[in-house]
């Protein structure tokens, strides 16, 4: 739950990077991290992470300020209507186990920001071994040279195809 809602609080802090000063995005982003732990400790399982995301969304439409951002920039001492003005008009920003998505706009494309992937199963294989005998080569049986006076001049050996 701490990766989802880290990886959640950060995007929102790269949201408001440059409208808001660096001080009160930091204080934020803490203070929301601590409220969705809160929040989501009763609502979440991992066996059925779809079950209760509208819960664990953060949202901002039609100029209704999300519950859980408006009592961070309270704590902090912010404006809330401030930070809901510098987020995506029709943002939702779902935070879910092994995932963390957005949507801007209402027809907008589901975007993910995390998604954790479970390791590819490690299948072991038997794999027999091909016997292999050891295999003698050897030359042909040449015949008998003999040598005469002419025969001393050196050869060449040319192989054509």
């Amino acid at each position: 739950m701490q990766i989802e809602i880290f990886q959640a609080v950060e995007f929102i802090g790269r949201l408001l990077h440059s409208k808001v000063d660096s001080n009160t995005i930091s204080n934020l982003k803490q203070q929301l991290a601590e409220l969705l732990t809160q929040r989501f400790t009763a609502h979440w399982d991992p066996h059925r992470p779809t079950r209760g995301n509208a819960y664990r969304a953060i949202s901002n439409f039609n100029d209704e300020y999300d519950s859980t951002l408006v009592e961070a920039c309270t704590k902090v001492s912010c404006s809330a209507k401030l930070i809901h003005t510098y987020l995506p008009r029709d943002f939702i920003l779902w935070i879910d186990p092994d995932s963390v998505a957005y949507r801007v706009g209402f027809h907008g494309n589901i975007m993910t920001l995390y998604e954790k992937r479970a390791p590819a199963p490690v299948v072991f294989q038997y794999i027999q071994q091909p016997v292999s005998r050891a295999i003698r080569i050897t030359p042909p049986n040449s015949p008998p040279s003999q040598k005469t006076a002419n025969d001393k001049k050196k050869t060449s050996l040319v192989l054509v195809n």
